[in-house]
């Protein structure tokens, strides 16, 4: 169908404002790519919710950078990173194996491995390692944790079970399925805060590792000045007292 002159016209005049609002908008410097993982990063209506989503708003206003924030599934999201400058990828843990991969940007977040049990008035004695090597443990399948555990001896099918994720070890040992889990508090709490369980309940018993660090990760050939603006602003949430707030509201030890 063919428009008439009197329509064209009517549409670009339209389209002029739109153009000049985009025209406005500050020229993103940074492209940012996380995955759906709360309550880390998540998006809710349409807007980036989360830990890391608002740690890195205030780095961005602090340091006067733009960014495009996309969440992507976590393997797309970690191979994109890698390919084009001005990327940043986050939260990630930083590892030996990832060290020349990336340019990095933290410490952003400690992530302790934690042995846990189930609290209150009947919680299991818990006195070493030994108790549990005799119970059986569940651990988020593929992470630190499953590492941890088979390192120190624990076995699959035996006194060790491996789930989905932190959210079915916690709902196992509520359902008293298991006697422990290893894993992140972070993440087993928010699960058990959305089954509407008791977060209070999950005890810890052993810290399995407390040197685990996530950071924001930005592809090795980003603009360096881009890098030490950033590091600049989240050093500076840190002393001013906003970031021990943010970890607060998030329950975070």
């Amino acid at each position: 169908m063919r428009l008439s002159p009197s329509v064209l016209l009517a549409l670009s005049l339209i389209a002029l404002p739109m153009a000049g609002a985009k025209a406005d908008l500050p020229q993103a410097e940074i492209y940012a790519l996380s995955e759906t993982l709360p309550p880390l990063s998540y998006d809710e209506n349409g807007i980036h919710k989360g830990f890391s989503n608002e740690l890195l708003q205030m780095m961005l206003h602090e340091s006067g950078l733009h960014a495009v924030i996309q969440l992507k599934p976590w393997s797309r999201a970690l191979r994109e990173a890698q390919q084009v400058p001005n990327t940043m990828l986050y939260l990630t843990v930083r590892t030996p194996e990832r060290e020349e991969m990336f340019k990095w940007i933290g410490p952003a977040l400690p992530l302790p491995i934690e042995l846990f049990r189930l609290g209150g008035g009947h919680a299991r004695p818990y006195t070493s390692l030994d108790d549990a090597k005799k119970a059986v443990v569940a651990v988020a399948r593929d992470t630190p944790g499953q590492k941890m555990l088979e390192n120190l001896g624990f076995v699959e099918n035996r006194n060790m079970i491996l789930t989905n994720d932190e959210a079915q070890s916690a709902k196992l040992l509520y359902a008293h399925r298991v006697q422990y889990t290893a894993g992140v508090s972070l993440f087993q709490r928010y699960a058990l805060k959305q089954m509407k369980m008791d977060p209070e309940l999950l005890d810890s018993v052993q810290v399995l590792d407390d040197s685990t660090q996530f950071y924001f990760a930005m592809q090795k050939d980003s603009n360096p000045q881009y890098i030490a603006r950033l590091q600049a602003a989240l050093d500076k949430i840190k002393q001013d007292g906003r970031y021990a707030s943010l970890i607060k509201r998030y329950a975070h030890p």
